[in-house]
């Protein structure tokens, strides 16, 4: 273990101190986003103190960075310019991981404290061991906060009255445009209010009730040859583009209705009764509430499990690359048996290339989603690419898309006006 700052405290507390888990923060933010973080999708720790003294009053403020040596300098010198004292664990060394780090710091502090001394512990954690160790820990402080992503949280029922949980966006507000949380909730608006300093200004009017919207009606296709019709959701995959179309985590309100994508999808089935085989795949456990939605709609939901060792790792992606692997899609070489006809909800380049290596059988190969976030369709022939929006008609109002300027094609009066 190396402690980067000469200035932690050994004297009795009194105050706020912050310990971040760098690791469990960063690791767990990738799968939140569904990819590695990056500078402009890290938080923003210069605005950790205004919420901790927001919370917990005001104080003398001390807060630790955990996260593993060596550690990248240029981030060591934005936090110690930023306020922050620097920990570094070694991952190799028993006793020296970042949770224990942060025990070890608590355990101090705890050892160190005066009686009737207030002082506050502020954790920034998603490790379950070490969130239910708090309350013994650090039994002499007056107040022990937890702060992450709270679909991330660990649920102890046996402390939630000794410890407070804030989420780290929601509460926190550490992030300079909100994140598309990909995880499934009935949130409504994610947490901000109209009159929120950081709150999002949607170009989606939710202000008044969701008007009723007729359903879509759709036409259905000459139904020729026979064949099966599978339609298979990749969650994971609608929940992040959506989200970084709306510029928000998608609410309720905001994501598709699925009842009419499996209609959309019924009309383009070549079965006399318009049967559709609908698969929804999603990062496991999933909300409860939402899978029996799913169920009642006509949806078989797929729960898939989360790689612990590579959280940003694209489970669902490769579930579904897998599932297109079966012989069921692949027909019988005999003749006997007719591939099915496949729409795949999905924008990943690997979905992409598990559809274009099913032998063709004359049937059909459909990506549906937002065709300007799939690969160039020139690259994948075979897979036509059909409009979420647009062609499955799956929202009750249009999203704020950027297609960009069709330089081919395009009027520059129109477009100098638009533009000013």
């Amino acid at each position: 273990m190396t402690l980067q700052h000469p200035d932690y405290p050994t004297a009795s507390p009194r105050g706020h101190y912050v310990l971040i888990d760098g690791p469990s923060i960063d690791g767990t933010l990738g799968r939140v986003i569904g990819q590695p973080p990056g500078p402009d999708t890290r938080p923003d720790w210069r605005r950790l103190e205004a919420f901790v003294k927001q919370t917990c009053g005001p104080a003398p403020y001390h807060a630790t960075f955990v996260f593993w040596s060596p550690g990248q300098q240029g981030f060591m010198h934005f936090l110690r310019s930023s306020g922050f004292m620097i920990a570094l664990g070694d991952r190799f060394v028993p006793g020296q991981s970042c949770a224990d780090l942060i025990r070890e710091r608590i355990s101090r502090l705890n050892e160190a404290a005066l009686p009737d001394q207030e002082w506050q512990i502020i954790v920034g954690t998603h490790n379950e061991e070490l969130i239910a160790s708090l309350p013994q820990l650090a039994d002499q402080a007056a107040r022990i906060s937890v702060f992450g992503f709270t679909e991330f949280l660990p649920e102890i029922p046996e402390i939630e009255a000794q410890v407070d949980f804030y989420d780290i966006e929601d509460d926190a507000r550490l992030f300079r445009t909100p994140l598309p949380r990909v995880e499934f909730d009935d949130e409504g608006n994610g947490g901000f209010e109209a009159d929120d300093e950081y709150a999002f200004q949607p170009t989606l009017d939710r202000s008044a009730p969701r008007p009723a919207i007729p359903a879509p009606v759709f036409t259905r296709l000459e139904v020729g040859e026979q064949r099966e019709l599978f339609l298979i959701v990749d969650g994971r995959s609608i929940e992040k583009e959506l989200g970084e179309i709306l510029g928000e985590k998608p609410n309720p309100e905001t994501r598709p209705d699925w009842g009419t994508v499996l209609e959309f999808a019924r009309s383009r089935a070549q079965t006399a009764d318009g049967d559709v085989k609908a698969l929804f795949a999603h990062v496991a456990p999933g909300h409860a509430g939402f899978r029996r939605a799913l169920k009642d709609i006509g949806y078989t939901s797929s729960p898939v499990k989360l790689d612990d060792a590579q959280p940003m790792r694209p489970v669902v992606e490769e579930f579904i690359c897998g599932l297109l692997a079966a012989r069921a899609f692949r027909g019988d070489d005999s003749g006997e048996a007719d591939a099915p006809d496949i729409i795949v909800l999905a924008h990943g380049q690997a979905i992409f290339e598990a559809l274009s290596e099913i032998p063709d059988q004359g049937q059909r190969l459909c990506a549906l989603g937002f065709p300007e976030r799939m690969p160039p369709s020139e690259f994948y022939p075979r897979v036509e690419q059909l409009d979420l929006e647009r062609d499955a008609q799956a929202f009750g109002a249009e999203l704020p898309r950027e297609f960009g300027v069709d330089v081919d094609n395009f009027d520059p009066d129109e477009e100098l006006s638009r533009l000013f």
